[in-house]
Parts: structure tokens; sequence; C-alpha cells
């Protein structure tokens, strides 16, 4: 059956993949060539066949959460990392799958993606500045989890109480794939490669389009891999479009010295 699912999966070179976390390992496949993404599919439909197998067992909405949670942190083994590993590892899908060692985004991705195969209602959210995955259980109930973690803390509001109402902002879709690939494209330009950073950077700008903050992190990176012709347009664009962004010096002083670049050449 997994041979088959993943077959469908692959089965078009068009193939859009409609559920967040697959389009977060399809994603990886443009800045990492050799990727085996079988392989991260097969372990993911081994995690998905013990999920439904723990719904079939547990019905109980309450011990349902519980007993999931308890799987993917002490028999799955999935945590943060401890150790010194590079950003750009731990925040790829594919490799927590692999390593089952990653930080709050990758973390929080997949066991996302496992709670709702179990038809729960839930979603990455921002609240109080952290990502956590938030478990909607009512309109007034749920639970707030930590995905490095897994501690979990349950809430309730009462009906008439409006300071709490929208306690948590919720990533759906497209919001946590542009995160994901957003982090990431930090993660490899901190660990200067520009040219992995570049592939996430165009793939966000399929989804916002000409957004101008892209084209201004485009230019810096087509700088660094030696293009400043495109350098230039994309930071040009930037200023052009962002007058007032308290950067605008620093860009523009980039623009004069790729001006100068451009001169010596010819």
């Amino acid at each position: 059956m997994t041979d088959i699912w993943f077959d469908e999966q692959d089965s078009s070179a068009d193939y859009i993949p409609q559920h967040t976390l697959f389009r977060c390992i399809d994603a990886e496949r443009q800045w990492d060539a050799q990727i085996d993404l079988e392989e991260s599919y097969c372990q993911l439909a081994e995690l998905e066949l013990a999920v439904d197998q723990i719904c079939r067992e547990h019905t109980e909405t309450h011990t349902l959460i519980d007993v999931l949670l308890d799987a993917f942190y002490t028999r799955w083994l999935f945590s943060g990392s401890n150790q010194n590993e590079v950003e750009y590892k731990l925040n790829s899908v594919n490799h927590v799958l692999k390593m089952r060692t990653g930080n709050a985004t990758s973390l929080a991705l997949i066991l996302t993606h496992l709670l709702q195969r179990a038809q729960l209602d839930v979603n990455m959210a921002f609240h109080q500045g952290d990502i956590m995955l938030h478990i909607a259980l009512s309109a007034e109930e749920g639970y707030i989890v930590e995905p490095c973690g897994g501690n979990q803390t349950w809430y309730i509001n009462a009906e008439n109480d409006k300071k709490d109402e929208e306690p948590f902002d919720l990533l759906f879709g497209d919001e946590a794939f542009k995160l994901y690939l957003a982090q990431q494209k930090w993660a490899f330009i901190t660990a200067d490669k520009f040219g992995h950073a570049l592939s996430c950077v165009e793939q966000l700008m399929e989804l916002l389009g000409d957004d101008p903050y892209e084209r201004r992190d485009r230019g810096y990176l087509l700088n660094q891999i030696n293009c400043p012709k495109l350098a230039k347009a994309d930071l040009q664009f930037f200023v052009d479009e962002c007058p007032d962004d308290p950067t605008i010096e620093i860009i523009q002083h980039q623009i004069e010295e790729l001006q100068d670049y451009n001169h010596v050449v010819h």
C-alpha cells in the first residue's frame, strides 16, 4: 500500500501536494537534488499508519491527544536538539523525519500533520512570540502544545470573557509553508549557503509575487554568487518600492558599489 501511495504522489511532474508537510518535503528537492524523498514519504506513511492504529484504540478526545503526544515524543523519539547541529538541518523536515531531532518549526509541521491525520482540529500558531500547536476542542476550549518537548497547556475561556478572544495567531496552509521557507532561507544565509537560500527566495516569490523584501533578499544573494547586474535590479526595485525603509541607506550604498563594479568591469 505504501509503495502504491508514493507512486501516485510522484506520478506527475505537475502534481502539487495539498498538505503543508508534503509541500515542505518536496520543496527541499529545489536545493538538494540528491535528497531521497521516497524515504521521507515512507517514514511518514509508517507514522500515519501508527496514528490510525492509535485512533482505533482510543476514541475519547482528551485521551487520544495524550496518547498521540506520548507516542510522538517517547515512542517515536522526536525531540528538540541539545546538540550543536546546524540550523538548516534542524529546520529540514526530511532531516527530522530521518533523525527525529529538529527545531520548533520542523517538529510543529510534522506533529500538526499527524494530529490532523487523527481528525483533530489542530494548526501551528504563534503564541506569546513562540511557535506552538493549537488544538481546538471547541470555540472556548483547547490545548497549546510546545513542539520541542510536548509540554501541553489546557485552556478554557469563559463565554463572556472577550479579552482572550483571539489569543493565538494561527498559521494555515500557505502561511505555515512560507514560514518554513523563510526560516530555511535565513538558516542557509547564516551558513553561507547562498545558492540554497536563493532557491528558498524563488519559491517564496512564487507565493508572494514581486514582494519588495524578497526582491531585496534575492538581490543580496545574487550579489553573493557574482551576478551583480541582476542584483542591482532587485535592490533598485526595493529602493523604489520602500523608500522609507530604515535600511534604505545601506541598500543604496550597495547599489552604488555594484555600479562602480560594473564600470570597472567595462
